[in-house]
């Protein structure tokens, strides 16, 4: 818990904090410190992880680097665009704003949701644990990832209540991407392993989108 804290600290500092710093009448607006908080609680509610080591992992194709770096990425674009680009408007507290803080909230607690769900299954890195099994409980009844369905809102979110469009376009292109990526080769692996007990899930469930896709 200590170093999960300890990161979420230090990924608000770098991601939330220091792309504003040039516009230090921004940090009095309310919005910056709600995505320090926001950003401390996904670095708390998942499993601790070092974005600089974690494609060591061979399975995973570099998948998780490629969530990870392209969320800071796009973040910490959408910062720049809120302190330099639209401020002050991009500060003012509308009901665009409040929405999405509440699609934030709705992303952050599906995400926890999920890897709360999982426990011990749920990793950063693509692997089949000796005691894998199927998940159909909780939000994996609703679809098959949920976490990052709750990611991609969360950080979909986040660029609307900073009025930072530009970011919010790159994150329509960016993210799915990389999401998407991580999914192909998480589902092949997961069918090599479980074959048609997987086949099985994925024809009774949807991937994403619930009752869609």
């Amino acid at each position: 818990m200590i170093r999960r804290l300890i990161m979420g600290i230090l990924i608000s500092s770098l991601v939330v904090v220091l792309p504003v710093l040039g516009n230090r009448e921004i940090l009095l607006a309310p919005q910056i410190w709600i995505l320090v908080l926001f950003a401390i609680l996904a670095s708390l509610f998942q499993p601790a992880y070092n974005p600089f080591t974690i494609t060591v992992k061979s399975g995973d194709r570099g998948t998780g680097a490629q969530i990870i770096w392209s969320i800071y990425a796009t973040q910490f674009a959408a910062l720049l665009e809120t302190a330099y680009l639209r401020y002050p408007v991009s500060v003012q507290w509308d009901i665009i704003t409040t929405i999405a803080l509440a699609s934030m909230t709705l992303g952050l607690l599906l995400r926890t949701w999920a890897v709360f769900t999982l426990g011990n299954l749920f990793t950063m890195h693509l692997a089949v644990q000796r005691d894998h099994a199927i998940i159909r409980k909780g939000p994996f009844g609703i679809v098959r990832h949920p976490s990052y369905l709750g990611a991609f809102i969360l950080y979909m979110a986040t660029t609307i209540f900073l009025h930072a469009w530009f970011s919010m376009a790159a994150v329509i292109v960016i993210l799915p991407c990389a999401f998407l990526r991580r999914i192909y080769y998480e589902e092949k692996l997961l069918k090599e392993e479980f074959g048609e007990q997987y086949e099985s899930y994925r024809s009774e469930v949807k991937g994403i989108l619930p009752w869609i896709w």
